[in-house]
């Protein structure tokens, strides 16, 4: 596929949360631009995603996805690919779990913290994979030190839904069924504002990149395709 790819992942994740997905649509490496989410508001990335360009395509993951929508009345890409996305303002209580995860990493460290939660992060086949939670395990010891600036991006955020309501650009929703970090309601919600397309992938979590990239590719393919997919 021409065009060059934006990887937008999300807390304490690198752009390997996209590998398996990108594997999959044989995205070679060198056509892939990493946004590496350091800054602590939707504002500091506006430069640099002002970049995106016609032929460009946009994946974002969960708090990636959140920032991207941010810029979708802005952003003139080929498509913008929100993954695991709830782009609305936090609730209290959404923000004080922010907060307590900081908190626990702060004193315990990643490791140990991603690795008691992640199997609550995905859908029930992937509670069986060892080696997925060593991925996103892996990802979060090599991210730590964005998580302050990521924490404040997450609670300083407005939400979303002018954006939505304006986008310069097709979106796709993909979400997973069994996702109860980003659940599919929110991304329901969000879709409709706009009229964007949503995929809903069963037996997936909020890490579907990693749970199911043969899904998420076959919906990102037929999207490109410009071919109307249904809320599956």
């Amino acid at each position: 596929m021409s065009g060059r790819w934006w990887l937008l992942p999300g807390t304490l994740c690198t752009a390997e949360v996209f590998g398996p997905l990108l594997e999959v649509l044989a995205v070679p490496p060198g056509q892939c631009r990493s946004v590496r989410l350091d800054r602590p508001a939707v504002e500091d990335y506006a430069a640099e995603l002002a970049d995106v360009q016609d032929g460009d395509i946009m994946l974002g993951f969960s708090l990636g996805a959140i920032l991207a929508a941010h810029h979708l009345d802005r952003m003139r890409a080929r498509a913008v690919v929100l993954i695991a996305a709830n782009p609305f303002a936090d609730t209290p209580e959404k923000s004080a779990a922010r907060l307590d995860q900081m908190a626990r990493i702060s004193a315990q460290g990643p490791g140990p913290v991603m690795a008691a939660a992640w199997p609550a992060l995905v859908g029930p086949a992937a509670r069986a994979n060892p080696d997925l939670g060593d991925r996103i395990v892996a990802m979060a010891e090599e991210t730590v030190r964005d998580l302050p600036a990521q924490t404040d991006l997450a609670l300083g955020r407005p939400g979303a839904e002018a954006m939505l309501a304006s986008a310069a650009s097709p979106v796709l929703f993909i979400t997973g069924r069994d996702d109860r970090t980003a659940p599919p309601d929110r991304a329901m919600r969000a879709a409709a504002i706009g009229g964007h397309e949503l995929v809903l992938v069963d037996g997936a979590g909020h890490f579907l990149p990693l749970e199911a990239p043969q899904a998420c590719a076959e919906a990102i393919r037929t999207f490109l395709l410009g071919r109307r997919q249904d809320c599956r």
